[in-house]
């Protein structure tokens, strides 16, 4: 049984890099229209050229290119199958030293946009009588905290709860809303270190890769999954349940 996304539009945030880049080129690969926004500039036009990825440049961290990006989308293209709040980044702030700039940043990043833009889609969606699909990218710290990692823990925890929110709210659209949660996975090129790997916190015995993630991310946008809303699938390599110390790599904050 193969997956096939031709005739689905989906969004893509922190299309740029690791999982979100990831995903990108391969919903593309599997016949979706892909929209991206991020940062990098040059990394998203060159997505554009490569495999046809419409890009959009929007820092989610500042609340009025959100909403300007909205209504761009909402003017321009006007339907949406899938939503993936991907984009994050890493915050290294205990509670003692977090300071009021940090916090709103990843207020804004982590949860201001995904609202803003699951709310459009979920619109449009409704609209449109799309029964369409919302996927959250939290994080395995937001169960096991890295020290220092207050923001980002914070709230990565609040996209969970906002998963299970949204899907109370919107499963008689038949709007699926679901969270994925990675673990140890390497986003920082193509070659994951060998001590990295070696040295990795997961029963599997090794980091994840982007394209493992994107595989599931594929499935849950597609047409094969239609009775799962307001779950989280953790993918991490059981690295929940081993008891194996993080390497410095991770713990230092270095990936």
């Amino acid at each position: 049984m193969s997956i096939d996304l031709r005739g689905k539009v989906v969004l893509i945030t922190g299309v740029t890099h690791g999982i979100g880049e990831a995903t990108g080129r391969l919903l593309r690969q599997l016949g979706a229209t892909v929209y991206g926004v991020g940062r990098d500039e040059a990394r998203g036009r060159a997505l554009e050229r490569e495999v046809g990825i419409v890009f959009r440049r929007v820092d989610l961290t500042r609340r009025q290119e959100v909403l300007d990006f909205i209504r761009w989308f909402e003017g321009e293209v006007g339907i949406i199958h899938a939503l993936i709040n991907n984009a994050s980044r890493n915050s290294r702030y205990s509670i003692l030293n977090t300071t009021l700039e940090e916090w709103d940043s990843m207020i804004e990043l982590n949860l201001t946009a995904p609202f803003l833009l699951s709310q459009m889609a979920a619109r449009l969606m409704i609209s449109k009588g799309v029964k369409g699909k919302i996927i959250n990218v939290a994080a395995i710290q937001a169960y096991f905290p890295l020290e220092s990692s207050f923001p980002y823990v914070t709230t990565k925890g609040g996209l969970i709860a906002m998963t299970r929110s949204m899907a109370v709210d919107l499963g008689k659209y038949g709007i699926q809303v679901i969270t994925v949660t990675p673990g140890p996975v390497y986003v920082r090129g193509s070659e994951v270190p060998k001590s990295l790997d070696e040295n990795a916190a997961t029963l599997i015995g090794r980091m994840g890769r982007p394209i493992e993630v994107a595989w599931l991310i594929a499935f849950l946008v597609s047409d094969l999954n239609t009775f799962m809303t307001g779950n989280e699938i953790i993918i991490d390599g059981g690295r929940v349940i081993s008891r194996k110390p993080d390497p410095r790599e991770i713990t230092s904050g270095e990936v």
